[in-house]
């Protein structure tokens, strides 16, 4: 689906450097997925989007948050949220650089694109074993209503004669306590919503932060089965 092109996607250079020196120091693939998930700004908030990680590996993962986060705010004038895929621990600045409707895309730096309808990942581009598509209109509305329900989702990946191939699944949503964080310079507040997926061999669960408007604030989605999850933190909406 095409975009309409936003300013703002020559100042996500900045952050190029940084970008990648946080992805230097954790690029084991053979560490544990435990050892590569995000920590959080409020540890006690995050926990219920990532694993659990020892309390000084969390504040030191914060604190390369909050200074990414810092770094955005004063060169980005677009919508920004800091991406940390877990199989990698990769880290990096994404800035919004086209919208469509409810479709909004965002890219690195170095131009890999992730691609959300209503805040629900639907796409990705230039990481490897990308996410093609998605159909999540049943469930966005539901996480973002933070309702209970179960919904199919599909996906679809490219198979080894690079054709694509549909994921179907069942997935049940659920509701959590209502949370509250400072990150980035401001107050946010949402309630934990839980979304489980199983059918065709797959397993897995998201999990989010959703504000009494249905924006979601933090988020650890999987992107499939290769790359695993990603932990996604707004900057500004």
């Amino acid at each position: 689906m095409m975009t309409h092109p936003r300013p703002g996607t020559r100042a996500l250079r900045w952050a190029l450097a940084a970008t990648l020196v946080l992805s230097a120091c954790g690029n084991d693939t053979n560490k544990t997925e435990n050892a590569q998930v995000a920590g959080g700004v409020i540890r006690d908030v995050v926990a219920l989007v990532t694993p659990k990680k020892a309390p000084d590996e969390t504040k030191a993962v914060a604190g390369d948050d909050e200074a990414l986060a810092q770094a955005a705010l004063r060169s980005l004038k677009t919508p920004a949220m800091i991406a940390t895929i877990e199989s990698t621990g990769s880290r990096s600045v994404l800035g919004m650089i086209g919208e469509n409707g409810t479709m909004r895309t965002y890219a690195t730096p170095t131009q890999q694109a992730m691609i959300f309808r209503q805040g629900i990942l639907v796409g990705t581009r230039g990481l490897g074993h990308d996410m093609m598509s998605a159909e999540v209109d049943a469930v966005a509305q539901l996480i973002r209503e933070r309702r209970a329900g179960t919904v199919p989702v599909t996906l679809r990946y490219l198979d080894g004669l690079g054709l694509e191939r549909p994921l179907p699944v069942t997935c049940t949503v659920s509701t959590g306590a209502e949370q509250a964080f400072d990150f980035a310079g401001s107050h946010w507040q949402g309630q934990q919503v839980i979304q489980t997926c199983t059918d065709n061999g797959a397993n897995f669960t998201n999990n989010y932060v959703v504000s009494a408007s249905g924006d979601i604030l933090l988020s650890r989605q999987w992107i499939g089965p290769n790359l695993g999850y990603v932990t996604l933190r707004v900057v500004r909406l």
